[in-house]
Parts: structure tokens; sequence; C-alpha cells
């Protein structure tokens, strides 16, 4: 049997080891995440007496034992958000909050694991242990990372089978990075039948809601003519949106494509 074409580099595990998710009070209060935005000092400063407040009224919550909390609290070390970054407590309130069954702590402390940080020896197997965990409760950033692992074997033996059903199971939740991979997955027939139309279907989904990725692989597929008509207008379009986020392969296919600002 033919290897199939491989169109693409394999995006790999990018987005999985971030999948620490800041809370909703921080990121809709926290001025700095306003992009485009001169620096102020001032409007800098209260920024961070709001994201300080923020911080304190997690901690006291997650010191009283209540769960969502102890889980918030982990990120905000983890982050750096509110409070100088810990990696050790990140993992202390990590660690309490998984223990208690929270899946995005169990995700978060799995990244820890990944990275050896926080007073953790880099455990790939505990890391999947966790990803399970979490990933059986439904945690698509969970779900992504598990997926991901089986396609790079670590922690668990390479499955491409099992890499697409936890690939699937994210994308079906919405979330881009997954949709991408999965997409890459049809492209490449890595544990599925090479389909270039559901390659196409997939990373355009995580494309439209702007990952850099998903616009990069779009006009690829554009410009190649692969599960969509060739178009090379289209192809430079989709490369251009990921070139203006710095996305380096986009970049580089500028000089490929010929394309001129």
């Amino acid at each position: 049997m033919n290897k199939p074409i491989l169109l693409s580099e394999m995006a790999m595990l990018k987005h999985g080891s971030l999948c620490f998710l800041l809370s909703s009070l921080l990121m809709s209060t926290d001025a700095k995440c306003a992009s485009g935005s001169k620096s102020d000092p001032s409007k800098e400063k209260a920024a961070d007496l709001v994201s300080s407040l923020a911080f304190e009224r997690v901690r006291q919550k997650a010191e009283s034992g209540e769960l969502a909390a102890q889980s918030e609290l982990g990120t905000l070390y983890h982050a750096g958000e509110g409070t100088p970054q810990d990696y050790g407590k990140a993992v202390k309130w990590y660690r309490l909050a998984a223990d208690r069954g929270d899946a995005r702590a169990q995700c978060n402390l799995a990244v820890l694991y990944k990275m050896g940080v926080g007073g953790l020896e880099r455990d790939a197997v505990k890391a999947i242990r966790l990803f399970e965990a979490s990933a059986k409760q439904g945690h698509m950033q969970a779900q992504y990372n598990l997926g991901i692992a089986y396609i790079r074997g670590e922690g668990v033996p390479i499955d491409f089978t099992k890499a697409l059903i936890w690939l699937k199971k994210s994308a079906d939740q919405g979330y881009a990075p997954a949709q991408c991979d999965l997409g890459i997955c049809y492209e490449n027939g890595e544990g599925v039948k090479q389909d270039f139309k559901e390659a196409t279907r997939w990373v355009r989904m995580a494309a439209e809601q702007g990952l850099a990725e998903g616009e990069y692989q779009l006009g690829f597929y554009y410009y190649h003519g692969a599960g969509v008509p060739k178009d090379l207008q289209k192809a430079l379009e989709w490369n251009q949106k990921a070139a203006d986020q710095g996305y380096v392969p986009a970049i580089r296919a500028k000089e490929l494509y010929k394309i001129k600002k």
C-alpha cells in the first residue's frame, strides 16, 4: 500500500501545553488584554489592582474549601495573574482540586507534569492518567492533549485510532486546535482513510475561529487544490491572515507564493 501523500507538516502539541484557562472574571477586567492599544500606565496600574483584588477573593474562597476556587487559584499562580507566578503553589492547589475530581485542575496538573516544574519530575505516564480523568469528564483541552499524546506516543503507545477518537470529541466541542489537527489527520491518512475534503472541512472550522495554523492550512489546501478547487487568491488571503498573526510557516509561505504586501 502506498504511503498517503503528506502535503504539509503535522501540527503537533502547540496549544495543548497551554490548556489552562484564566477565569472569565480576569479576562473581562484585565485591561492588558486589549490588543492594539497604546500602553497607559494609569490603566495598567488600575488593571493590576483589579487583578490583585480578584486574586484575594479567589484565595479566600479556596482556603475555605471551595472546589472551583481551588482550581482557579492554581491557574492564577500558574499564569502569574494577580500574584507572582509560582508553579509550586500552582501544583499545590491543582492537586487539591484534582484529587476532588475537578476536570480543569486535572488537565492543568497534567500539563505541569509534562513540563516538569513546580517541584514535579517530568512524568508522561502521570500526565496521561490526569488527562484521561479530565477528558472523560468532557474537558475539551484534556481531550485534545490526550489525542496528541496518542499521535506522538507520549506516555502511551502511538495509536492513531485512539488519537482520532479524542481529537474528534474535542473538535466536536468547537476547540479549534483539535479541529485543525483532526483535519491534518484526514489529510495524511493517519488513523483514517485519507480524505482531503474532510480535511478541508475541519481545518476550515479552525481557520474561521481565527486559529493561525488553521488559516495557514486552509490557504495551503487552496494553493494545491486539495479538497477544494485550486484558488490562488483564496490561498493568499488565508495565508496572509495567518502571517498577520506572526505564524512563521505562513510568513515563509509568502515567499513561496510570491506574496507581496
